[in-house]
């Protein structure tokens, strides 16, 4: 028997024109959220407060139960109470009235309770639902007053500075056309000069184009290169991107025309000789790409030839930890070149950041339930002590990772609990996805409707898990789970 819903399920795009073209195309949670609304217990979703930063605002506060906000039109507004939180999603109820309705908390149709009192030119009129003001038609002022003294006042409300916060959710410190230097997916030993061809919110397509190219670019199979064929998205946090100038202050592999590297000698001499360089003004500097301060006794600490657990970030199936080590250092600071054991490890070695998503402590994947790959060429058995004894290495001490997440937060990822998630293999699709495993602070997301062998595995740090209603949110298109015999 079909359910009846006495809500309405409101969509909203708030993203600009480049990704409209999309909306229609996008997936749709409506279906779940009406099993959550009706009690099913299968429906669990990830509060947004426990993924890493996922919007250019911080809105985590906002995302809570018993929250009321103005809503309904930008003239003439009531108030609403937030019932239930699913991500972004939020099933919410009018204010002495039974309407109630599943709207994105972040849709610019909901308004702080300040706004109302600002300085707008517009006039702000409350005005209740139509069954309710019927109800109250006679004695309006009254029941308005009545309303705002005993339901309103002195409840948890939205900040004061939401709508502020609203209008600068989808600004970005990155414009189209600024150049960067994007690691080679496919030879993980050369950086090559790439374009921001799109921004929406923290996500940017980036390109390498032929106008930076020393070389004619493969276009049907490279998935970096700007063509028809293919885009190439990723966070702004990416391990993937680096500022003008990284290669050559860095001495590393730089695929670019000789205009470009002697602009990026002249910046690498003047940071080495202390002084402030000469960007152009379509550079991503160094600033533009900021890392946490790495803590200088502990940078000390970490040595040549330390091993870890990987999650290699330039995989094609996520699934698995690799055994690896430091190989060298960078000149810039917290950064290093670090590669997986075995007779490939200088070729398919790369740079990255102290504090990364991908490294973790030896002995991680047997603690957590994990598989660990065998080094290449590896006979027998592996254990990690006799490796290290034999390899005569020692294990990257444990506090030279990031610091461990509470415990209340690592108990906010529960197996069954949905959210969006960027694919690591094709990272322009963002897909309805399941947490399917916990594994410490590593999850295994199984895309919704598909096999488990292509089942990924992320930390519950990475830029590539969202809320639910993230696409919604960006005007991004979300793809629909594979149907069955496709």
């Amino acid at each position: 028997m079909a359910l009846s819903f006495r809500t309405k399920y409101l969509k909203i795009v708030r993203c600009g024109e480049a990704k409209e073209k999309q909306v229609d195309l996008s997936y749709s949670w409506e279906t779940h959220l009406r099993a959550f609304e009706s009690g099913s217990e299968s429906e669990m979703y990830i509060p947004v407060e426990a993924f890493n930063t996922n919007t250019n605002i911080d809105f985590k506060d906002i995302l809570k139960e018993g929250l009321i906000s103005g809503q309904n039109g930008v003239q003439c507004r009531w108030f609403a109470r937030v019932e239930k939180v699913c991500g972004y999603r939020v099933l919410a109820q009018f204010v002495a009235s039974d309407k109630m309705f599943w709207t994105n908390m972040l849709t610019e149709e909901i308004h702080n309770m300040a706004n109302a009192a600002s300085k707008e030119s517009k006039i702000i009129t409350y005005v209740p639902p139509y069954c309710v003001a019927k109800e109250h038609e006679n004695d309006m002022e009254n029941f308005i007053r009545n309303v705002l003294e005993c339901e309103v006042m002195g409840q948890n409300t939205l900040n004061d500075d939401h709508d502020d916060k609203l209008n600068r959710l989808h600004d970005s410190r990155f414009h189209v056309g600024q150049r960067l230097e994007l690691l080679n997916y496919t030879k993980s030993q050369e950086i090559r000069v790439a374009r921001i061809r799109e921004i929406t919110g923290r996500r940017i397509s980036v390109m390498v184009c032929d106008e930076d190219s020393p070389v004619p670019l493969d276009k049907e199979s490279d998935r970096q290169a700007e063509s028809k064929y293919s885009q190439y998205w990723i966070d702004e946090a990416s391990f993937f991107i680096f500022p003008v100038g990284f290669a050559a202050v860095n001495g590393y592999k730089l695929s670019a025309k000789k205009s470009y590297k002697e602009h990026t000698k002249r910046i690498a001499a003047a940071l080495k000789a202390g002084k402030t360089p000469k960007f152009s003004k379509d550079d991503v500097t160094f600033d533009d790409l900021p890392h946490e301060k790495v803590d200088e006794d502990a940078w000390k600490r970490v040595k040549v030839g330390q091993k870890f657990e990987l999650l290699d970030p330039l995989d094609q199936k996520f699934k698995v930890l690799h055994v690896a080590s430091i190989i060298s250092f960078c000149e810039t600071d917290g950064y290093m070149i670090v590669g997986m054991d075995g007779p490939d490890q200088l070729e398919d070695s790369f740079p990255i950041h102290i504090n990364n998503t991908f490294m973790f402590p030896v002995g991680y994947a047997e603690k957590h339930g994990l598989k660990l790959a065998d080094p290449p060429g590896f006979e027998g058995t592996f254990k990690w002590t006799e490796y290290l004894e034999k390899e005569n290495a020692e294990r990257m001490p444990l506090e030279l990772f990031r610091t461990e997440p509470t415990e209340e937060r690592l108990n906010m990822f529960q197996v069954g609990m949905r959210l969006e998630a960027a694919d690591m293999c094709e990272n322009e699709l963002i897909c309805p996805a399941t947490i399917k495993g916990v594994h410490g602070r590593i999850i295994n997301v199984d895309f919704d409707g598909w096999d488990e062998e292509y089942d990924e595995l992320y930390d519950i740090d990475s830029h590539d898990i969202l809320p639910i209603g993230w696409c919604e949110l960006h005007g991004y298109r979300l793809q629909a789970p594979k149907l069955a015999g496709y």
